[in-house]
């Protein structure tokens, strides 16, 4: 008897440990939810919705105008001086001022509204990370369907499969940028959380990229690793068939797998990091 009741109260203790550690998860998953709604509504008419509108825009128009949407045109140039121009040139410098403004929505304010909720910081954390990573990802998406125009209209541009493939990969060879730019501004102020993640990637991209070491580094691995989709060279000039550079092999692979281990990284040290933070 006595034996039996040992085992129905150890079983009702690992139930009723299972049940909190249930509710836990459903309370760290309800506070990111409610963070991350809350800043998707502080920047509904703020500066990051709009970069990630309108940077691309130019972008997209040189290349439609190339490929020849308003007449004349070349094979490829969509690729070049829609895709290529603008993730080698504009798509960091608009992750950096994207993160910059989500940081300062709270960093100008003494980081006194998230602070003041009765949640943990490090929601607030993580969901202005998953922020600035979403808008990254729409404004990929807005030279994509500058392109797949382009290829309703009967000109050339990279397939809306290559597009798709090509965005995925660029957010993630550009997200170390968010949790670097998100502690820099808030720390230094903006000109820091621009500038600096900014200089890296470009600096680090052009330098790296023609590297046989090129898959250690997320800024070179941006570019490479969506030219076999675009067709195109980081330097924008167009791949002929056998380049090596057509080539989606393991160092791409493996430098995707470095480029989200570091974002990783970052990530979480940003949100210990903040979490410590204490309003002024």
């Amino acid at each position: 008897m006595r034996a039996r009741r040992s085992d129905e109260c150890a079983a009702n203790a690992e139930q009723s440990r299972a049940c909190a550690a249930r509710t836990g998860r459903l309370f760290a998953f309800a506070a990111y939810a409610a963070a991350f709604r809350a800043e998707v509504l502080k920047g509904k008419r703020a500066a990051p919705r709009k970069i990630a509108l309108v940077a691309p825009l130019p972008f997209c128009a040189m290349g439609m105008a190339a490929a020849g949407v308003f007449g004349g045109g070349a094979i490829g140039a969509f690729a070049t001086y829609g895709w290529n121009y603008w993730y080698a040139l504009m798509l960091p410098v608009a992750v950096a001022l994207m993160t910059a403004s989500i940081a300062n929505i709270d960093a100008r304010q003494k980081l006194r509204p998230v602070l003041g909720l009765p949640l943990p910081p490090s929601s607030a954390w993580w969901a202005k990370t998953a922020y600035a990573l979403v808008l990254a990802l729409a404004a990929n998406l807005v030279v994509l369907t500058a392109g797949v125009a382009v290829n309703l209209l009967g000109c050339d541009a990279p397939s809306a499969a290559a597009g798709l493939v090509a965005a995925v990969l660029l957010v993630v060879g550009n997200a170390w940028m968010v949790p670097a730019g998100l502690v820099l501004t808030t720390r230094f102020g903006t000109l820091a959380g621009i500038a600096i993640p900014v200089a890296l990637q470009l600096g680090a991209g052009i330098a790296f990229w023609t590297s046989s070491a090129w898959f250690l580094f997320p800024p070179a691995t941006a570019l490479r690793a969506v030219s076999p989709f675009m067709g195109v060279a980081p330097s924008g000039v167009p791949l002929e068939a056998g380049d090596p550079l057509l080539s989606f092999g393991w160092e791409a692979m493996l430098g995707l797998g470095i480029a989200v281990a570091i974002f990783v990284a970052l990530a979480v040290f940003g949100a210990r990091w903040y979490g410590r933070r204490e309003a002024k």
